[in-house]
């Protein structure tokens, strides 16, 4: 086995008929080093013992595959998509540092938002997308509805405990016009009051809808 340099494997004319292309691998150990057998010793067991195939799996496993990869995987992933772990929530001046499932939904949800429209299509899309994962638990009665001038709304039938609604607010609105207003409504129609018709509770039965229920961003 060579031990100096990292030239030898160019030199048969065809790699596929060398038996291990393993032993053509050099320990890339400079020359003024080449006669310390303890340092010989330590780069042919390194060589020995680490698997380049099985570092590749797992490289591609816990790192390049968003779709498995985890913790600093996915921190990776949330640098190239620019969207942290931990969601700063202006409302409410708290943050919220996502576990790995949250955070994945989180940045496939950024991905898709960043080559998708601002139409209404587009966001009932998004938003069925990011419900459908059943990652997040977000009701799967969401859709987004166009309230007003430059202004529309996203409507979960459930109410959203503060995980979820912290998620949803980095992820939800990725993808709206620019100057365009929105508004969040999470309810649970089984557990509200309502009127004839609306499928809602009748009277003595369930309270109005909470204040928090509705939240309103402008602009």
């Amino acid at each position: 086995m060579s031990m100096y340099t990292w030239r030898d494997w160019r030199k048969p004319l065809n790699v596929r008929e060398t038996d291990n292309m393993r032993e053509m691998a050099s320990y890339a150990i400079q020359s003024q080093y080449s006669a310390s057998a303890r340092l010989l010793a330590l780069a042919a067991a390194f060589q020995d013992r680490l698997s380049p195939e099985a570092d590749a799996d797992l490289f591609y496993r816990e790192i390049f595959d968003i779709y498995t990869a985890e913790g600093v995987g996915l921190d990776n992933w949330g640098l190239i998509l620019q969207m942290p772990r931990t969601i700063e929530d202006t409302d409410s001046d708290t943050s919220i540092t996502l576990e790995d499932g949250y955070y994945r939904l989180l940045l496939l949800y950024k991905a898709l938002a960043n080559i998708s429209a601002s139409t209404a299509e587009a966001q009932n899309a998004l938003l069925a997308a990011l419900v459908d994962t059943g990652i997040s638990g977000l009701p799967r009665a969401a859709y987004v509805l166009e309230t007003d001038v430059m202004v529309i709304r996203w409507v979960f039938e459930d109410f959203l405990d503060a995980t979820q609604l912290a998620v949803f607010k980095a992820a939800g609105t990725l993808a709206r016009g620019a100057g365009v207003g929105w508004e969040l409504y999470a309810v649970n129609p089984d557990a509200v009051f309502g009127f004839d018709e609306s499928e809602m509770q009748p009277f003595n039965q369930a309270p109005f809808a909470p204040d928090a229920a509705l939240i309103i961003h402008r602009g």
